[in-house]
């Protein structure tokens, strides 16, 4: 069973299944200037090693001059990394005690050849809303491509992305798949690949790597077929990070031409440890595609890093027009009700009854006795009080033939009963209870439709509900593109039924990545990343924000907008930049002029009207132009400068409404040259006045966290009784650059040192529940630095203190105080 992988088809899928790890994690007594602390859901003493650039000194040797001066240290290395794009490895340090540990990796930290060290934590696998279909005769009528002009340059230009080798870092595929080629190596459509991890591989446990990326997880794990639905999508047809960082590496010395990844983390700050690789690779001219995340589209800067990097392309997601529903028809019902199933053999016709003499009983057919006689019948359960083969099970050892299963509160769904005999469906919670009231009236029969039926999607066209939401924490313009990422229909395992749909970010990067294949192969552009860009940009279709109405979809959701791959192979007309950001209010200053530059590659003259084109904002706003309308004519080869000043709207600073639109060059003849757009926003009032800590926060608090105190209030802490140890609440509603906690004498109010290292990067808390709020623990110690240079953490005499918190704002000057929100605690008492 193969979990992570990568291969290439010529694939190069890179992956990992479950959970996977990503450089980061504070050690709290380490203070360094070459140690990168950040985030959260930290590996215990991992971490990865940077070397100077040109460095050769190998991982090994280090590793072992760690273990010579610390006798006790069980160390090992993870991964190694001798690249000119990155060098260095990964490796664990175990079995010493606190002290120890941190004056080994200070004496890591204190080697010149060291460049940086970044603690690893976990990043879990992404979201998808996942589908099954048939796929007999229905796969053209459900594709988006003409969403996106592919079939245009399938049937047209006859191009299909020859020889173009697309890397795919994700969770294994299914190459045995027919669609995918049959096959793994030379002269199939996936030719390298990697196994970087191993099948039993959790995100805690060691790695076990092989040489074989083949995803055959049975259908009850949580594999879910991820990596061969999006290979699929890139090259199929109808018949830890020290972990990623590996797998990057890997895949650019296979020679890729594109690089795929579907895994990334909620964090929008665009210069994280996460890009450390993924930057620099796209800046040696391979496209860098990384899905924009799927924390969908209520709140901003919900895009991820890896995406958020400067060169890194970041994709949302697009409805697809048509889906794909399976029926069935109730006698005593005027409408057809739809319905979902987890196996490909057809449930058939026949009379429906009770599947459990107490219908309803949040334990449905869950025991054998209370299963009536089915014979030859079709069993109607509600979901709940134990699993579906369960289900299964116990209604067909009583002679059921299939078995129908509503969610009680919920709509249509997908069974998984990868072990049950008979074939199970999923219906919604009124159909169910209609066919409930049926069976009442007399008998009940159900009649299947044997083909799915195509149908409009609601939101077709429109970014996908679940799709992230820009700027980065900089203000730089992301996502960068869509593509169709909802609705995609493409291959699964076969164990996994071998088709299926797929909803997710997940599915529109890949889909990115096959359109980057046609254009390198139609325009010859391999390594070229800035200018593939430029044209997937400058050509893309502008998305409306509302269905039937003309107000366009804000540059914060859809990013140049949905990719026309056609026209971006046609175009000969380019502008640079491809987006701009005005920053914010403060900034306007030195980024509110702007220029673009306009260069006509073809051989006819052309002559374009310069628009103004506003977009809805993030929040409502004056719909004025931010720019004057002028026009540009350019004759063949010629280039030629456009100025751009903005003017913000008459907006309240204080509500920091997210505005933009596209500057639209529009042609005065479509025959000579395409229309061509430029994305822009900015922000009106100043990010750095914007409050870090939501109100009621930070607060001090006991151990449980059940008991607030206010700064009048004097909290007792008894070391004798661990019982009592403080903790500080905090919830932040503006991401961070710096956070740090000082420990203040309670009479003197000056500092003694700091409770920690300083955190850098954190993101912004959300609505969920476990990341609602975090809180910083104080075991009444500070962080020193001994006359060695070796931190310690010295416990505070015994008295009255302080905690003084402090987090940076937002694009805020660290060094000055006025940049940063503080929050004092009232007196701790420390007794021994």
């Amino acid at each position: 069973m193969k979990r992570r992988s990568f291969s290439v088809l010529p694939l190069f899928v890179a992956g990992v299944c479950l959970v996977v790890l990503v450089i980061v994690a504070p050690s709290e007594a380490i203070s360094h200037t070459k140690y990168k602390v950040s985030g959260k859901d930290v590996v215990p003493s991992r971490y990865v090693v940077e070397f100077d650039y040109g460095d050769s000194k190998s991982a090994n040797s280090f590793v072992h001059s760690v273990q010579s001066k610390f006798k006790k240290a069980k160390t090992h290395i993870a991964e190694q990394y001798e690249h000119n794009i990155f060098n260095g490895f990964s490796f664990g340090l175990n079995d010493l005690d606190e002290i120890e540990h941190n004056t080994a990796l200070k004496t890591v930290l204190d080697y010149s050849h060291v460049k940086a060290v970044y603690p690893v934590r976990v990043v879990r696998r992404p979201k998808v809303t996942v589908e099954k279909a048939s796929s007999k005769g229905k796969e053209a009528s459900i594709l988006p491509h003409a969403m996106t002009q592919a079939d245009h340059v399938h049937s047209e230009l006859k191009k299909f992305g020859k020889d173009i080798k697309v890397g795919v870092i994700d969770f294994g595929v299914d190459y045995f798949h027919p669609a995918l080629g049959g096959g793994f190596g030379k002269g199939f459509k996936v030719q390298y690949g990697y196994d970087l991890v191993g099948s039993a591989y959790t995100g805690e446990n060691s790695p076990a790597p092989d040489s074989d990326p083949l995803d055959n997880c049975p259908a009850d794990t949580e594999s879910g077929g991820h990596g061969t639905h999006a290979s699929g999508i890139i090259a199929g047809y109808a018949a830890k990070p020290d972990v990623l960082t590996k797998a990057y590496l890997m895949a650019y010395d296979a020679g890729m031409d594109v690089m795929s990844v579907s895994i990334g983390e909620d964090n929008a700050w665009s210069s994280g440890s996460d890009t450390i690789v993924a930057q620099p690779i796209a800046e040696k001219g391979i496209p860098f595609i990384v899905s924009a995340g799927n924390s969908d589209s209520s709140d901003v800067f919900t895009v991820g890093m890896p995406s958020t990097a400067k060169d890194v392309w970041s994709i949302a997601s697009v409805e697809n027009d048509n889906n794909m529903i399976k029926t069935f028809k109730a006698c005593s019902a005027s409408k057809k009700m739809e319905y979902m199933n987890s196996s490909t053999s057809q449930i058939p016709n026949g009379i429906v009854v009770s599947g459990d003499k107490n219908i309803g009983s949040d334990k449905d057919a869950c025991d054998a006795s209370t299963t009536p006689d089915l014979k030859v019948k079709l069993a109607i359960t509600q979901r709940g009080g134990c699993n579906f083969d369960d289900k299964a099970a116990n209604v067909a050892k009583a002679g059921a033939i299939g078995l129908i299963i509503y969610d009680k509160s919920g709509s249509v769904f997908t069974p998984i009963n990868p072990k049950a005999t008979i074939p199970a469906i999923g219906i919604s919670a009124a159909d169910g209870l209609t066919l409930l009231d049926g069976i009442k009236s007399g008998a009940e029969t159900l009649k299947f439709d044997l083909a799915p039926t195509i149908i409009p999607t609601k939101n077709g066209g429109h970014i996908s509900g679940f799709s992230s939401i820009g700027a980065s924490y900089e203000l730089d313009l992301k996502p960068s593109l869509a593509r169709v990422g909802g609705g995609i229909y493409s291959t699964l395992p076969r164990n996994f039924q071998s088709w299926g749909f797929m909803s997710s970010t997940s599915m529109a990067a890949p889909y990115v990545s096959g359109s980057v294949a046609l254009l390198i192969e139609a325009r010859g552009l391999k390594k070229k990343n800035l200018v593939i860009s430029q044209q997937l940009k400058n050509y893309a279709l502008k998305l409306t924000h509302t269905k039937g109405k003309n107000e366009i979809e804000s540059p914060l959701l859809q990013g140049a907008g949905l990719v026309q791959v056609y026209d971006a192979i046609s175009g000969k007309v380019n502008v640079s930049p491809t987006q701009i950001s005005f920053n914010d209010t403060s900034s306007f200053a030195k980024y509110k002029t702007q220029t673009l530059t306009v260069h006509n590659t073809g051989k006819a003259r052309v002559v374009f009207k310069v628009i103004n084109e506003p977009s809805v904002a993030v929040a409502p706003y004056n719909h004025q132009d931010y720019i004057f309308k002028t026009s540009v004519t350019l004759s063949a080869g010629q280039k030629t400068i456009v100025r751009i000043t903005v003017v913000p709207p008459k907006t309240n600073p204080k509500d920091h409404i997210m505005c933009g639109g596209y500057i639209h060059f529009k042609s005065s003849n479509r025959k000579s040259a395409l229309d061509a757009t430029v994305p822009y926003f900015g922000v009106v009032g100043k990010q750095r006045e914007l409050s870090l800590f939501d109100a009621k926060y930070p607060y001090l608090s006991d151990t449980n966290g059940t008991k607030v105190y206010s700064k009048s209030q004097t909290y007792i802490y008894d070391r004798s009784n661990c019982k009592t140890i403080p903790n500080i609440v905090y919830r932040l509603l503006t991401p961070t650059a710096k956070f740090d906690v000082d420990v203040l004498n309670a009479k003197t109010k000056k500092s003694i040192r700091k409770t920690m290292t300083d955190s850098v990067y954190l993101a912004r808390n959300s609505l969920f529940e476990d990341g609602y709020s975090s809180k910083v623990t104080w075991d009444t110690t500070y962080v020193f630095n001994t006359f060695s240079g070796i931190p310690a953490k010295i416990p505070v005499p015994s008295g009255t203190y302080i905690l003084n918190l402090r987090a940076l704002k937002l694009l805020g000057n660290p060094k000055d105080p006025k940049d940063w929100e503080t929050f004092q605690t009232g007196p701790v008492v420390v007794k021994n």
